[in-house]
């Protein structure tokens, strides 16, 4: 019986004093669930919806004279680093901080990464298997990777290997403050010109949508599929197919 009186009691006392306390919005005061409310919100910032994991590092409360509730939450996704949010519990709003220590609202513990972060050439880890070129020129800089081997001959279905290729693409990637790509399904001359087409045009889509389930999520993804004019021989033609992605970075204010 003492279990369940308590509770009752503790909210007795918030509405009695109520009118002493600073201005709060207080739509979620009585919501005893606001760990779910979290996870909701957490769902989505998360690549990997499935495997992530949260702790609750400082709980929901009314900060600074702030009339909204918030919380600190530490965040781990397999093969990342730890990250740490502030959820609003009020506005249902997320904000990616440095820590979650002493007073983690206030403004210098914010993480910006389109502001504070480029894109660092010497930390970009080189997948194996893939060509890795970079374009520094000015207005149009940008990372393209060169891949092979991803799809059967005249098929849209990945390989294995090409699936495990893809997936060690995504882990560079998530470290990097990427913000766009576009991938090129280019098919050679031979055969028919519009079958060629769709072929190419399919499988930039099957890495599209690859890439987006295995956790490129809220980051603009363009496809384009071409065929290359016709070249006489058989060893030539081999050497026109290609399947490109081209990455571009977020790019630092500072």
């Amino acid at each position: 019986m003492h279990k369940i009186i308590r509770p009752l009691f503790g909210l007795g006392v918030l509405a009695l004093t109520a009118c002493s306390q600073p201005i709060h919005d207080s739509n979620l005061v009585l919501d005893l669930e606001w760990k779910q409310d979290i996870y909701n919100l957490l769902v989505t910032q998360v690549a990997d919806v499935d495997n992530f994991k949260f702790m609750v590092r400082q709980e929901p409360d009314y900060v600074n004279g702030s009339p909204h509730q918030i919380a600190c939450i530490e965040v781990a996704e397999p093969l990342l680093p730890h990250k740490f949010f502030i959820a609003n519990l009020n506005t249902y709003g997320m904000s990616e901080v440095h820590t979650c220590d002493g007073n983690y609202w206030y403004f210098d513990n914010l993480v910006s990464a389109n502001k504070s972060r480029s894109f660092d050439l010497s930390s970009w880890q080189p997948v194996t298997g893939v060509d890795t070129s970079y374009s520094n020129k000015k207005g149009d800089e940008h990372l393209q990777l060169g891949l092979t081997s991803l799809f059967p001959l005249n098929e849209f279905k990945l390989t294995s290997q090409g699936r495990e290729t893809l997936h060690e693409v995504i882990y560079s990637l998530r470290k990097e403050p990427v913000s766009s790509l576009v991938i090129y399904g280019v098919a050679d001359s031979s055969g028919i010109y519009q079958e060629n087409y769709t072929l190419a045009e399919k499988r930039a889509l099957s890495v599209r949508d690859f890439l987006v389930e295995e956790g490129l999520r809220g980051i603009p993804i363009a496809v384009r599929g071409s065929v290359e004019n016709r070249l006489s021989t058989p060893e030539e033609r081999v050497t026109q197919r290609r399947f490109m992605i081209e990455v571009r970075f977020n790019k630092s204010e500072k």
